[in-house]
């Protein structure tokens, strides 16, 4: 895929491409971090067809969307025991409230046991440990201590969260 990146002066910069049905897109990035999606006229390659405008955090959540990441789902492989000891991914998206924030302020039940970071773990992380978008926490605990941390990290009451009880 061919991307054209135009500067507009004032405005931002310009991103468009055409997509494999001959749709034209476009993603113009101002310098506040806002995002305007962009569909331009089939006919006139030069003319909006419509546009929606994304703050920041809007723009990370459809990324999010888009590249399929950060959807929080609890699977149980053994039965319904909520009491049982559950294992889960826990994936931090972009947007979350802890991205940046050391692993201590999360205030959950459910333990922590590694992070993964760039596809290498982190055994045992201290509380100090500071999370970031991408991080994905192992953690170890009750069915709803699971939950309350999925709540915590992503906002989400279920969704990427993989478990294993057991």
């Amino acid at each position: 895929m061919e991307i054209e990146r135009i500067a507009l002066p004032g405005v931002g910069v310009s991103y468009s491409f055409v997509t494999g049905d001959g749709t034209r897109l476009g993603v113009i990035c101002h310098p506040n971090g806002a995002r305007d999606v962009v569909l331009y006229d089939r006919d006139d390659p030069t003319d909006v067809r419509a546009a929606a405008t994304l703050s920041p955090l809007a723009a990370h959540h459809v990324a999010d969307l888009l590249a399929a990441t950060s959807v929080i789902d609890l699977v149980p492989e053994d039965g319904p025991d909520v009491d049982a000891v559950t294992v889960a991914r826990v994936p931090v998206p972009a947007g979350s409230d802890h991205d940046g924030r050391p692993l201590g302020s999360l205030r959950t039940d459910a333990a922590v046991v590694a992070i993964l970071r760039d596809g290498r773990p982190v055994i045992r992380p201290d509380a100090r440990w500071v999370l970031r978008y991408g991080d994905t926490l192992v953690a170890v605990g009750t069915r709803d201590a699971i939950d309350q941390l999925g709540r915590a990290v992503t906002g989400y009451v279920s969704g990427g969260v993989t478990t294993r009880q057991g």
